[in-house]
C-alpha cells in the first residue's frame, strides 16, 4: 500500500542550517528512503523557497506567514495565528492522507478544523518553557513582554494537543512532559551523520558556535564573556549568525576572542573540526540541541552542563561544567590534554543511539501501522 503524508513545517526545511530544521530535513530524506510519499506545506516568511526539497517530496507547497500586528492580540499564540491558511486546510481536505505537524506552530488546522483523517505531532520541544525562558533571557522590555504572553497563550493552546492521535517528542525530557495530553513515542533527533568524524590529537582554540540572534544564545556567551574567558589564556572563537553591533562590540575587548561572522556550513564543520574543544553552556532545558549532537560528530572535546546534557542520552560523551569555577577548571585541566583516537571510537556508540533509519522505521509504523 503506497504510504502518503502531508507534513506541515512552520519554515522551510532547506538549507539545513540550524537545529530544528536539521531534525525535519533529515526526517524527509529518511523517510523518503522508507518509501513514503511526502506532500510537503511550509511558511515562507525568511527563507527562500527551495528546489532541493522537491528531490525527496512528492510536492512542495508553500504559505506566506500572515505577520500581522493585529495577530498580538489574538489568544490564539502569535507562533500559530500567523500561520492560519485556508487554501492549506483546502488542501488536507482534498488529499485525506495522515498529517504529521512538524511544532506546535503549524497546528491551526488541527484545532480550528474538522479534518477527517489522522493528525500526528513532532513537537520541537515544550514551547511554553520555551518561551517563558526566552522572556527571562530577553533584555528589550517589549520583546520580553511578547515572549511571556506568548508563554501564557501556549500554556492554554497546548492543553488542545490531546486531538493529536500520537505525539512523537525529540527528547526523553519531553516524551514525558506530552505523555499527558496524548499517546506519545519518543522519536530521536535526525540529523546530517553517517560517521564521527572527530580528529585525533589537539586543536589551539575553543569554540562556541551557534545562532547569536537568539536570547538564549546571547546569555550563554555573556556567561562565557564575563564569567569565563577573563580567567584563562585559552583562544576563543565565537562564531555564528550575528546581528548585533553591541554584541560585536562585546566579544571584540577581549584580546584572546575572535568573532567569525555568520560561517558558511563548510567553514563552521571546519572550526568545529579543527577546535580542540567545544564550549556548549545553555541555560534553558527544553528539547535537545542539535548543535550538541554535530559537535560530538564533528569536534574534540565537548563541555557542557546540566541544562544542555540532562536526559539526551550523551552525557557520558561530554565533559560536565556547571559553575564559572567549573568551566575555568575543565578548560584549563583539558586544552593541553590530546584527543585520543579511543574516545573517537567510543562516540561511534552514538549512531546506534542516533539511527535516522531506526528512527524513520519508528514514525513509518505509528503512523501506518498504528
Amino acid at each position: 500500500m503506497s504510504k502518503q503524508l502531508h507534513l506541515i513545517t512552520p519554515t522551510i526545511p532547506y538549507p539545513p542550517n540550524f537545529g530544528g530544521v536539521i531534525d525535519v530535513f533529515y526526517r524527509i530524506v529518511a523517510l523518503r528512503k522508507m518509501g513514503v510519499h511526502i506532500y510537503l506545506h511550509c511558511f515562507k516568511y525568511d527563507r527562500d523557497e527551495a528546489e532541493k526539497l522537491e528531490n525527496y517530496c512528492e510536492k512542495v507547497f508553500y504559505y506566506d506567514r500572515k505577520l500581522s500586528f493585529l495577530s498580538l492580540f489574538s489568544l490564539t499564540p502569535f507562533i500559530v495565528k500567523t500561520r492560519s491558511n485556508s487554501l492549506l486546510i483546502q488542501r488536507l481536505n482534498e488529499n485525506p492522507f495522515p498529517i504529521l505537524y512538524d511544532g506546535l506552530h503549524g497546528t491551526y488546522s488541527l484545532i480550528h478544523s474538522d479534518l477527517k483523517q489522522n493528525k500526528f505531532l513532532r513537537p520541537h520541544n515544550v514551547e511554553t518553557d520555551y518561551f517563558r525562558q526566552i522572556a527571562k533571557s530577553e533584555f528589550n522590555f517589549f520583546r520580553r513582554l511578547f515572549f511571556y504572553a506568548e508563554h501564557l497563550k501556549l500554556k492554554r493552546y497546548e492543553k488542545k494537543m490531546g486531538l493529536a492521535k500520537v505525539i512523537l517528542p525529540i527528547s526523553i525530557n519531553d516524551q514525558k512532559y506530552f505523555s499527558k495530553y496524548s499517546e506519545s513515542h519518543l522519536i530521536r533527533a535526525f540529523h546530517s551523520n553517517s560517521s564521527v568524524t572527530s580528529q585525533p590529537g589537539k586543536g589551539t582554540y575553543a569554540l562556541y558556535h551557534g545562532n547569536m540572534t537568539i536570547s538564549e544564545n546571547i546569555k550563554a556567551i555573556q556567561f562565557l564573556m564575563k564569567k569565563v574567558i577573563p580567567y584563562i589564556n585559552t583562544p576563543v572563537i565565537f562564531a555564528g549568525k550575528i546581528n548585533s553591533k553591541s554584541l560585536v562590540k562585546s566579544i571584540g575587548k577581549y584580546s584572546n576572542v575572535e568573532l567569525v561572522e555568520n560561517p558558511s556550513h563548510n567553514k563552521m564543520n571546519a572550526l568545529i573540526q579543527n577546535a580542540h574543544i567545544v564550549l556548549l553552556p545553555t541555560f534553558q532545558n527544553t528539547g535537545i540541541k542539535l548543535k550538541l549532537l554535530e559537535s560530538l560528530f564533528k569536534g574534540r572535546l565537548c563541555v557542557a552542563n546540566k541544562a544542555m546534557l540532562q536526559n539526551t542520552e550523551l552525557e557520558e560523551f561530554c565533559l560536565e561544567a556547571n559553575s564559572p569555577k567549573d568551566w575555568i577548571h575543565v578548560i584549563k585541566e583539558h586544552m593541553g590534554k590530546s584527543f585520543s583516537a579511543a574516545e573517537i571510537n567510543k562516540r561511534q556508540r552514538i549512531l546506534s543511539i542516533f539511527d535516522n533509519e531506526k528512527e524513520a522505521k519508528k514514525i513509518v509504523n505509528i503512523i501506518f501501522n498504528n
